[in-house]
């Protein structure tokens, strides 16, 4: 994987140089930690990130790390169980909360897209989410049942239905940890 990412990432922008004051051991730590986190992504996004990268490199120089990262999920989400922090959010208060009054999906999707810890505003949002998308699942479940589907409501449906198994295996995961304590 690190050999992956050297090649497709790492060698096209070897001529980048390192942000002014930040010493050469900081500078290949933050890139060591690029190549391990970047490793998730396929190699045409790997490609999309070279340009991306020296397009933001101002006077030849490396942009920060963040927004690297930031990029890159931007181009492609790591898989979910590759986000430590979605699989920490589940498992807290907030995910049991979440997954007992029926916005845990929703959740879930936005932990795995942005990251930081939602706040009242997005938890409401989440909630009306939540609302609609159980009326589209009913909706889907209704069409499928008519035989008027489409596939787009196919793979929504499964989707959703995917996100929720996966929390459940977290959630059952944090529980059975619990009681073997």
């Amino acid at each position: 994987m690190r050999a992956r990412v050297d090649m497709l990432l790492m060698q096209p922008l070897a001529g980048l140089g390192r942000k002014r004051g930040t010493s050469a051991e900081a500078h290949d730590k933050a890139l060591a930690r690029l190549r391990d986190w970047l490793s998730y992504m396929s190699d045409d996004n790997l490609r999309a990130m070279v340009d991306l990268i020296a397009r933001h490199a101002v006077k030849g120089v490396w942009p920060e790390e963040g927004l690297i990262r930031s990029w890159a999920m931007t181009l492609q989400c790591p898989p979910p169980r590759d986000s430590a922090y979605a699989q920490s959010l589940i498992r807290s208060a907030m995910g049991r909360q979440a997954m007992s009054e029926g916005w845990a999906v929703e959740l879930f999707q936005v932990a795995k897209k942005l990251g930081p810890p939602p706040g009242k505003y997005i938890i409401t949002r989440l909630r009306q989410d939540a609302d609609n998308n159980r009326h589209r699942r009913r909706v889907i479940r209704e069409n499928i049942e008519a035989g008027r589907a489409t596939l787009a409501e196919k793979e929504w449906l499964a989707a959703w239905h995917q996100d929720l198994a996966e929390i459940e295996a977290i959630q059952t995961a944090v529980t059975e940890e619990g009681t073997a304590a």
